[in-house]
């Protein structure tokens, strides 16, 4: 692993039904995890940070559905990045990668792409192979976990130990059950393979709330069942129950954006 001479940092470029793109740069390397925009929206929305999209060193997909893996085959396309997912998550992209450059990995076996050595961890979602991503680089832990319709015992080690812990707060329970979602989206929502309410993601994050302070920043929230707010507050309480110390709490809008987050 390559020396890190500076702080990694993250950026949430889309988060929500309507794209999910997560931006970590660690010097000259650029990952997008996810590319669930157009690459007309990336290239704008890296832009703004000064970034160009010929610049991005790979792009990882946690999974196929279209607001994650939209962008990556027409972004590999124009700019000749490699696509980075699982044998299961390439084939069921299908088409969408065809002409891409594709690179696949194991999911648990750890690789490397430039100073990040990264292991993809399985989750629950209805995808073919979802995963989440645990980052090492230099000093500095990040995990990533979107789109998963629970959070277990299993993904403890990964948030434990992270500086930066994204996860996915969908759904606040009372607000979906009182949705105009028809009965059969609500169901899956609401299933093991569905996606992750607020007390459901604050439980995780309050397991593992002891030991080192860290940075949390909640994504994925549904633009109709959540509020930015009550899913932060959802996660600072059963947090602060648990005498667990933060940097920060943040909780991306709907279908919003972050500015930069910095490690260290």
């Amino acid at each position: 692993m390559s020396l890190l001479l500076a702080p990694p940092r993250a950026v949430v470029l889309a988060s929500g039904s309507a794209g999910n793109t997560l931006l970590l740069e660690a010097g000259a390397i650029r990952l997008l995890v996810d590319a669930g925009m157009s690459v007309d929206a990336i290239d704008r929305t890296l832009g703004d940070l000064g970034v160009g999209a010929s610049t991005i060193s790979a792009i990882l997909l946690t999974h196929e559905h279209d607001d994650h893996a939209r962008g990556a085959g027409p972004l590999s396309r124009a700019f000749g990045i490699p696509v980075m997912a699982n044998g299961a998550t390439l084939a069921a992209a299908g088409a969408s990668l065809a002409g891409a450059t594709v690179t696949p990995f194991d999911t648990g076996r750890p690789f490397d792409v430039g100073p990040f050595e990264v292991t993809a961890f399985p989750v629950s979602h209805d995808a073919e192979e979802p995963v989440g991503f645990a980052f090492r680089v230099g000093t500095y832990r990040i995990a990533v976990a979107t789109d998963l319709g629970n959070a277990d015992e299993g993904l403890d080690p990964y948030f434990a130990g992270a500086d930066l812990v994204i996860l996915e707060s969908n759904y606040d329970l009372r607000l979906l059950n009182v949705s105009a979602y028809p009965w059969f989206l609500k169901n899956r929502i609401l299933g093991p393979k569905g996606h992750l309410s607020n007390d459901d993601a604050a439980r995780a994050l309050a397991r593992t709330a002891a030991g080192r302070t860290r940075t949390i920043c909640l994504v994925h929230l549904s633009e109709v069942n959540n509020l930015a707010a009550l899913a932060r507050d959802t996660a600072l309480a059963a947090i602060a129950e648990r005498g667990g110390p933060v940097n920060q709490v943040m909780a991306v809008p709907p279908n919003g954006r972050t500015g930069s987050i910095m490690l260290g």
